[in-house]
C-alpha cells in the first residue's frame, strides 16, 4: 500500500498516522461491529484454539462471542472476550456459505 492510499484510509477511518496495525485493528474491529448478530468461526493463536459460535459485541478492541462449539466440549456454550490481536484466523458466516456443524459430522 503507498503511503498516500495509506493516508487516505487513515483519514477515512478517523485514525491518526499511517501505521499500518492501527489500520489493520481499525478494520479488523468494524468488520466484527458490522457483523454483530452473525456466526464466526475463530482460531486464536495462544492455545491454539477454535470457537465457532454467534459475535454478540464488540468492545474496544475485544469481540464478543458467545460459543455454540469449541475444541474444549466443557467451554461450549460459554461467552468468551476475545482480543482482536489474539485471532489468526476468522470467518464470518455469510448467506450461501454457512459454516458446517462440526459436531454431526459421521466419522
Amino acid at each position: 500500500m503507498k503511503k498516500d492510499e495509506k493516508d487516505e484510509l487513515a483519514e477515512q477511518l478517523g485514525i491518526g498516522g499511517t501505521d499500518v496495525n492501527a489500520i489493520r485493528q481499525a478494520v479488523v474491529t468494524q468488520t466484527f461491529k458490522d457483523s454483530i448478530g452473525e456466526r464466526v468461526f475463530l482460531l486464536i493463536g495462544p492455545y491454539p484454539f477454535l470457537i465457532i459460535g454467534i459475535i454478540v459485541d464488540v468492545l474496544s478492541d475485544y469481540v464478543v462471542v458467545e460459543a455454540e462449539i469449541t475444541n474444549v466440549s466443557e467451554l461450549d456454550d460459554e461467552e468468551f472476550r476475545i482480543h482482536i490481536d489474539s485471532i489468526e484466523v476468522f470467518y464470518i458466516e455469510e448467506e450461501g456459505k454457512p459454516i458446517p456443524d462440526i459436531r454431526d459430522v459421521n466419522l
